[in-house]
């Protein structure tokens, strides 16, 4: 039986009723801040310098840390600390509905090497033994070194906790893309487009009313739990299989350097929206691992329904589905974006095409995109209220598309309230990974359990 690979929901700080070790402490303070001193580690931590001292030695034995040079003090120079990237390695794969993306990740939370694969029409299994094996040869890395595998699994999972040969981890529920039965948009400046109930889904179809999700050809038949196993026994390695939304908050938390006393926020939007949250280092998963749904935050009391059964969501109304299914109603918003009568790529894809066209200055597309980033923005605003939030990264192919439109929007709901009443100072930014972030988050929750032992 191979080894546990751990908690999957710790992040950097242990959880309530557990003591953080004194490796696992100094270790995500180096990640977060290098290069440090021992001093400031014994000021950042908390513990004593001499166990610093301590743990910094065996650390150094390990070859997890390094000593990276002096930093001048006015008396005694003080050696400085870093994580070495390459002692601890682990592999990240987002499998999206059109790309599988492949990572290999180090302890600093740097991508070592990318690759990317559209999504296979059929076998799985071989395509991701072909990545991962020409991700490791590109590398000059051998399957040894690597401490296990993370998985991005894009679709809905049941149950609390899911197991795989070599791994104990509590599941996270997928955010899933939804499927609109009705999409309007209202409201000043907003287009005047009303989209046919018959022209869309409805989650009323088996596959809304059994997921709530239509998988892509490559996923269709697969279980995550199944695939987990059966990656398992074929890479000899422990797998760890998240959400996209989750999985995007871990590695914006790592490869930005977020330290372990923030709030922060990683806003995912592919096909779908959804919400990674960490707190004091943690993942926030809920009572059923299902924590993080912004995409089913109710911004219209009585909108429309959405395909989990509820009305109004954010998903429902603002949506990349839904703003790609309003400007391919609207002939002049499809001419604008290239849509026309061409058949429809994936939701990803037309999205793109929509904010491509509303940074050229098109009209019409921009207009779709600014009423959707008002729905946004002010579930953005309840999240940040709610969790007293510091920091929000917009990420993902949706945002790394249109972060121009959603960002303003969301700093200029979330910032007038910060100032004035809560006297807090939100930051909203953008990541510089947003293609990667999810597989690396994969991959760093792989790595972090590890810094544990």
């Amino acid at each position: 039986m191979k080894e546990a690979i751990g908690d999957a929901t710790a992040v950097g700080r242990p959880g309530r009723g557990r003591r953080p070790a004194a490796r696992e402490s100094i270790l995500d303070a180096i990640r977060a801040s290098e290069p440090l001193s021992r001093v400031e580690l014994a000021a950042i931590t908390g513990l004593t310098e001499a166990a610093v001292s301590m743990t910094v030695r065996r650390l150094l034995d390990e070859g997890l840390v390094v000593e990276t040079g002096r930093a001048p003090t006015g008396g005694k120079p003080r050696t400085l600390l870093r994580l070495d990237p390459a002692a601890r390695l682990a592999v990240g794969v987002h499998l999206d509905r059109d790309v599988t993306t492949f990572v290999l990740t180090g302890q600093t939370g740097g991508v070592i090497s990318r690759l990317a694969r559209p999504a296979p029409p059929g076998d799985l299994l071989p395509h991701l033994a072909d990545g991962i094996g020409t991700l490791l040869a590109a590398s000059g890395v051998v399957r040894a070194r690597c401490l296990g595998l993370g998985v991005v699994w894009p679709g809905p999972r049941n149950g609390n906790v899911r197991r795989t040969p070599g791994a104990d981890i509590p599941a996270a529920e997928g955010r899933v893309p939804g499927l609109p039965d009705i999409s309007h948009f209202s409201g000043p400046g907003a287009p005047s487009v009303s989209l046919s109930t018959e022209a869309l889904p409805h989650a009323s179809d088996d596959a809304a009313r059994l997921r709530g999700w239509d998988a892509p050809p490559h996923l269709r038949g697969w279980d995550a739990d199944e695939l987990g196993r059966q990656l398992a026994e074929e890479n000899g390695w422990p797998v760890l299989v998240e959400n996209d939304a989750t999985a995007a908050a871990v590695g914006e938390y790592w490869v930005a350097r977020v330290g372990p006393e923030q709030a922060f926020a990683a806003l995912y939007m592919g096909s779908g929206i959804g919400a990674g949250i960490v707190v004091e280092g943690r993942a926030m998963r809920g009572g059923h691992g299902a924590a993080g749904e912004f995409g089913h935050v109710c911004v219209q009391v009585d909108g429309p329904e959405c395909w989990c059964g509820s009305r109004g969501c954010l998903e429902v109304l603002a949506g990349p589905r839904t703003v790609v299914a309003a400007a391919r109603a609207d002939g002049t918003a499809a001419a604008e974006a290239g849509l026309g009568q061409s058949a429809p790529r994936s939701v990803t894809a037309d999205f793109a095409a929509v904010a491509r066209a509303a940074r050229a200055g098109a009209p019409r597309c921009l207009a779709l995109l600014e009423d959707s980033a008002r729905y946004v923005a002010a579930a953005a605003e309840s999240v940040v209220n709610l969790l007293d939030i510091d920091l929000v990264v917009l990420t993902g192919p949706g945002f790394a598309a249109a972060s121009f439109v959603y960002g303003p929007a969301i700093m200029r709901r979330v910032q007038p309230a910060d100032h004035r009443t809560w006297h807090r100072s939100a930051t909203v930014t953008v990541s510089l990974a947003a293609a990667t972030a999810s597989a690396t988050g994969a991959a760093a929750l792989v790595l972090q359990s590890h810094l544990r032992r």
